[in-house]
């Protein structure tokens, strides 16, 4: 009589397949509103993988005015800048080693560095502020090819904000802040290597 475990098939095996490997490199590349990113993914597993993850985003405006002789005059201006780093793991799921599409979720920690700084005639301020927290996100990549793919991911995170500023008007001044985003979605495209 033969053991009833030759006759059992592990019916998670092939669902939990994916064409990665083990020790496999990837760069991934977001872009969302408000931000882009760049990602390196450390595969230690066919199905489970660290994220480290590179957030930046800014902008600057000045805006001019002109009087009622016709010169322009200086009338404000904005300018900001943030980065953020993540760091978690990455769990994956597909069907087999010849998926062409895969989910995944990701969880882990963040933290980050802010400044702020505006002028008018009036006066100026400045803020820098650092933050720490978690995030988690869900998303699915379709191979194109075995070394590239392209796909969206939905992102939530909550974080505390920490900053200290100077203002020419009022002195110096701190605050904090908790707070997060329910859900940020973004395109990403990604290179196995």
């Amino acid at each position: 009589m033969l053991p009833f475990s030759l006759f059992g098939q592990d019916s998670t095996a092939k669902a939990n397949a994916t064409p990665f490997h083990q020790g496999q490199w990837a760069a991934q590349f977001q872009a969302g509103a408000g931000f882009g990113s760049l990602g390196f993914i450390k595969f230690r597993s066919p199905t489970c993988a660290l994220v480290l993850d590179l957030r930046l985003g800014g902008a600057h405006s000045e805006e001019l005015t002109t009087d009622s002789s016709g010169a322009n005059r200086f009338a404000h201006l904005n300018s900001n800048a943030f980065t953020q780093v993540r760091f978690g793991w990455r769990q994956y799921s597909g069907d087999g080693t010849a998926a062409k599409v895969v989910s995944h979720y990701s969880f882990g920690a963040l933290a980050g560095f802010n400044h702020f700084a505006s002028r008018d005639p009036t006066g100026s301020s400045q803020t820098n502020g650092w933050m720490a927290g978690a995030f988690a996100d869900v998303g699915g990549t379709y191979l194109l090819t075995s070394r590239f793919g392209i796909g969206a991911l939905a992102t939530a995170s909550l974080s505390y904000q920490n900053s200290l500023g100077k203002s020419s008007l009022s002195g110096r001044y701190r605050d904090w802040s908790i707070g997060g985003s329910a859900a940020s979605a973004s395109l990403v495209a990604t290179l196995y290597f």
